[in-house]
């Protein structure tokens, strides 16, 4: 009768196996020492901002693509917007003046507002109503106030950025009813954060604009492994 005796592991793979044991105890306690105190901060990434061709108040052809590479925020509003219309451009103009005050060369900034009254709202109507934002001293950061299609104008803003809105039913009724809603995109045309109020936390929106900038700024070479990471952990202020 034949005795079959089972072969003893080796030393080296005894060590093999500590080391596979070291590595898994090292990445799980790495794991949740990232989830808990979140060494980086990061904005979420939402969705894919949607793309676009419209005309700016100057008459200029603008598109999705002129604002990659840069950190654009959008509002939403009309011309006609008067007594009891969420004034979302003047927190945009709020908003200017911040920016105009930050110095980066990783991330130039952009403003977009686009017009809930496309029909209505021509480049040369729109020209005259930002007058009114414009600085008394000429800003670095662009302002695009824009303007194109109605059926175009519903896909971009209701169903690429959300934005609810209503147009009058009666010829008595004139108001655009609508949600006052702010969206930060990065400069690779991805939604990072959605403000819904019509009273717009300006530091919020500065603080969220400076992650994203230490992130533009950090995620090179190896630094990019961290913050794929922060992204995965969901690493969020």
């Amino acid at each position: 009768m034949t005795t079959i005796v089972a072969a003893r592991p080796t030393q080296s793979a005894k060590w093999l196996t500590r080391l596979l044991y070291i590595f898994l105890v090292v990445l799980i306690v790495s794991v949740l020492a990232f989830s808990l105190f979140k060494p980086l901060k990061v904005l979420p990434r939402v969705s894919l901002a949607p793309g676009f061709v419209f005309t700016n108040q100057t008459g200029a052809r603008k598109t999705s693509d002129d604002y990659r590479g840069k950190l654009t925020i959008y509002n939403f509003t009309y011309t006609g917007c008067g007594d009891g219309c969420p004034q979302t451009s003047k927190a945009m103009q709020v908003l200017r003046e911040r920016l105009s005050q930050v110095k980066t060369s990783d991330a130039p900034f952009a403003l977009v507002t686009i017009s809930l009254d496309p029909e209505h709202d021509t480049p040369a109507l729109l020209k005259t109503y930002a007058a009114q934002f414009e600085p008394v001293q000429s800003s670095p950061i662009s302002w695009d106030w824009l303007t194109g299609d109605a059926a175009l104008t519903k896909y971009v803003v209701g169903g690429g950025f959300s934005v609810y809105y209503e147009k009058p039913i009666g010829p008595a009724d004139t108001a655009i009813r609508f949600d006052p809603h702010y969206v930060l995109v990065d400069g690779a045309g991805i939604i990072r954060a959605e403000y819904r109020s019509a009273n717009l936390d300006v530091e919020r929106v500065m603080n969220d604009i400076n992650i994203l900038i230490d992130e533009v700024h950090n995620s090179q070479g190896a630094g990019r492994l961290a913050y794929e990471a922060a992204h995965l952990f969901r690493c969020y202020p």
